[in-house]
């Protein structure tokens, strides 16, 4: 069997720490800092010729309704939040649906809660498909309190994120292999 986890993808993956909310910036940020900022933090999940983030995403995911507008041309902790989760969710959903995604928890959660629970289960996720021990991300918890439905979302959409990142390290492993 070939190991994937092996690669130099996988490798960067598993080294990925997504900021909580708490780590991200304190000041805000002008737009060439926020994409700089987000093309640093999220450059292990893409490959080299994937675009991370641009100005004209930014200002798209804003036209969109998915992104609150900026005042005074300066994004807050918040924004910085937001843009992570759409960054990694836009691997496997529509945009459409990661703003559902994203409105479902925030109705729920207080948003440093719900993005740091999203941190926590995406790099949990991520580590079981690339860790040495390969393992299905964490399933679904289906129970019946406040916020369980919620909860499962976050779990099989960073899930979902995680086989897609797997895929791609896949087909980047037998490319590099034929390219040998």
């Amino acid at each position: 069997m070939r190991d994937v986890s092996a690669t130099p993808y996988a490798r960067k993956l598993l080294e990925l720490h997504l900021p909580r909310y708490e780590e991200i910036p304190r000041i805000d940020l002008y737009m060439d800092q926020l994409v700089g900022y987000l093309q640093e933090t999220l450059a292990p999940l893409y490959q080299p010729d994937e675009k991370i983030i641009t100005r004209s995403m930014v200002n798209n995911y804003v036209k969109q309704g998915v992104l609150a507008a900026v005042s005074g041309k300066k994004y807050t902790r918040s924004h910085v939040a937001y843009l992570v989760v759409i960054c990694t969710l836009k691997q496997t959903f529509s945009l459409a649906e990661i703003d559902l995604l994203i409105r479902r928890q925030i109705a729920t959660f207080d948003t440093r809660v719900a993005y740091d629970y999203y941190c926590d289960a995406f790099e949990a996720a991520v580590q079981a498909l690339f860790g040495p021990v390969p393992s299905n991300p964490r399933g679904l918890a289906s129970g019946a309190d406040a916020g369980d439905f919620e909860r499962d979302l976050v779990l099989a959409s960073t899930a979902a994120v995680a086989y897609t990142l797997y895929i791609k390290a896949s087909v980047a492993f037998v490319q590099a292999e034929a390219s040998a």
